[in-house]
């Protein structure tokens, strides 16, 4: 009966081992409007990291380059506040990209412990109202393209 029961425990832990889920809980975003214009945006990531993709970190690629609705070229500015892992200040790299900028958020040399864990980025951007004759427009990719 014994072993039974430590086969059926064993059992039991490899099947949480297995059913383990790497990937994202939950995306909040949260925007202020300044007097200027500008968005003060607050970010929140949960993951649940398990080391197959999560190893060091995550990165978020924010879209920096439109096209209007005139078919112009707009570039909006994008700076990094502050980012957070878990309450506490985290490593951070800006990467240029194409049609953007991607925040490298990690440690090459700390792994991520294999749990869950809350990202929280804060930056602030601009050139994303739009003022027309009849409304505004709030115009802004909230969670962006390819990541």
């Amino acid at each position: 009966m014994r072993r039974f029961l430590l086969a059926l425990a064993a059992l039991f832990l490899l099947q949480l081992e297995v059913s383990a889920d790497e990937r994202i809980h939950e995306f909040t975003s949260e925007a202020t409007v300044n007097v200027d214009g500008s968005l003060d945006v607050t970010e929140t990531i949960s993951i649940n990291a398990e080391g197959d993709q999560i190893n060091h970190g995550i990165f978020r690629d924010f879209p920096t380059t439109y096209t209007d609705s005139r078919g112009l070229r707009v570039v909006v500015d994008f700076d990094v506040v502050s980012v957070k892992l878990d309450g506490r200040d985290e490593n951070y790299a800006l990467e240029s990209l194409s049609n953007g900028v991607r925040v490298k958020i990690g440690d090459k040399d700390t792994f991520v412990s294999r749990e869950l864990h809350q990202y929280q980025i804060r930056y602030r951007t601009t050139r994303q109202l739009g003022f027309f004759d009849k409304y505004d427009e709030l115009y802004w990719n909230v969670t962006g393209n390819g990541w």
